[in-house]
């Protein structure tokens, strides 16, 4: 890729990032970014084809180091299944809620979350994989689905901007809730 389009890509999606943290998932055109960024309304759309393109690719970028973190976790032999799972689900919970605005955007756009990007098959089966080897036997399939689906960034806005919840209380009910799905309960 050549330099300016190098610096172009990066200044659109670093324009993009703050535009949705600052106005919300639907407070932004393509043409807002354009003029932000500095570049022309074409470069955005043959760049990135339209404002959905657009919310995927900055979610791409924003959450990459997210996405190398949790495959790390998930994956960590030596640390049993069960406080791999609990880190898992807590580090989701904080980049969700950091990003939500973005992960907001993404989930209007697309069927995906954050934990469902192009490697979501994989991390649903690690903890699918996990769930098992702490609870033989029981459908660790839709547990691994129950615990993802609690950290959906609609779900979480419901519940701390809608509902009043503290976030420290939402935080803490979601991990019971993982707790006791690794428990039984």
């Amino acid at each position: 890729m050549r330099k300016d389009a190098e610096r172009n890509r990066a200044a659109i999606l670093a324009t993009a990032a703050r535009l949705i943290g600052e106005h919300g998932p639907d407070g932004f055109s393509m043409e807002d970014v354009a003029a932000a960024a500095g570049v022309g309304k074409g470069t955005v759309f043959r760049r990135f084809g339209d404002r959905d393109g657009l919310v995927r690719a900055v979610v791409d970028e924003t959450s990459e180091t997210w996405r190398a973190e949790s495959a790390a976790l998930l994956d960590a032999s030596g640390v049993p299944a069960e406080e791999r799972v609990i880190t898992f689900v807590a580090t989701l919970f904080d980049h969700v809620l950091a990003a939500l605005p973005l992960v907001t955007a993404l989930e209007r756009v697309s069927s995906r979350s954050i934990a469902c990007d192009s490697n979501s098959d994989l991390t649903h089966q690690r903890l699918v994989a996990l769930i098992a080897q702490v609870r033989p036997g029981v459908d660790a399939e839709y547990l691994a689905h129950a615990l993802l689906a609690q950290l959906r960034a609609d779900v979480l806005h419901h519940l701390v901007h809608e509902c009043g919840l503290s976030v420290p209380r939402v935080r803490a009910g979601v991990l019971s809730l993982a707790r006791d799905v690794l428990a039984g309960s």
